[in-house]
């Protein structure tokens, strides 16, 4: 009787995390995109010192951990949308569901503003790829929109490079939940692990010292 119980409770936890997730994924609108263009890069200044951004994301938005983005000088609207969804549940982290859960919708749209408005880690480039073209379809885009499908690509370049490299291997190996519409998946899933090495190096900023 106390493994019958055990067992529904677990299956009513998935079921209700389930549905929570979909019920929260995040789709764009217009009134979404300007509502995210009223943030203020001073307030939200204020609010990542109040929050402890800057304990993993440090100063200057640049970061000095393989495991943790830069997001100085990445879209806000990018960086709204992953805050919604790691808030949300529908992107897994549990130190990012923490940190979010605390702030609110207003909270986030001014601290995208205040990490956009830093300058970014140089990128420290290299051979380029064919495939290249296709990454730079989307992330040199401030909006992507195909089918009547909208989405926001974040920025690659200066970024961690071993934080591009495993992104891509979630992409890939389907294991990153927030992927919408799947473009990731999709592009990912034809690249070889030499290449999505190469790629990460490509884009990203210096390795950490």
């Amino acid at each position: 009787m106390r493994h019958a119980l055990i067992l529904a409770a677990l299956l009513v936890g998935l079921t209700q995390v389930a549905v929570a997730g979909e019920a929260e994924r995040f789709t764009w609108t217009k009134d979404k995109f300007g509502y995210v263009a009223t943030g203020d890069p001073k307030t939200g200044e204020e609010l990542a010192e109040q929050f402890r951004c800057r304990k993993c994301h440090n100063e200057n938005g640049i970061s000095d951990d393989e495991d943790v983005p830069s997001i100085a000088g990445q879209r806000r609207t990018y960086m709204y949308k992953q805050m919604m969804e790691f808030k949300s549940g529908v992107r897994d982290s549990e130190d990012m569901y923490k940190a979010m859960r605390k702030l609110s919708s207003d909270d986030m749209i001014h601290v995208a503003a205040w990490y956009e408005s830093l300058e970014a880690a140089p990128q420290v480039g290299g051979q380029k790829l064919l495939v290249m073209k296709v990454c730079d379809s989307c992330h040199d885009k401030d909006i992507v929109e195909e089918d009547n499908k909208i989405e926001v690509a974040p920025i690659l370049r200066g970024q961690i490079r071993k934080y591009l490299e495993a992104s891509m291997q979630q992409f890939k190996e389907a294991n990153r939940s927030n992927d919408l519409f799947e473009r990731m998946q999709s592009v990912s899933h034809k690249l070889t692990d030499d290449e999505i090495k190469r790629l990460s190096r490509y884009y990203s900023a210096a390795d950490p010292q």
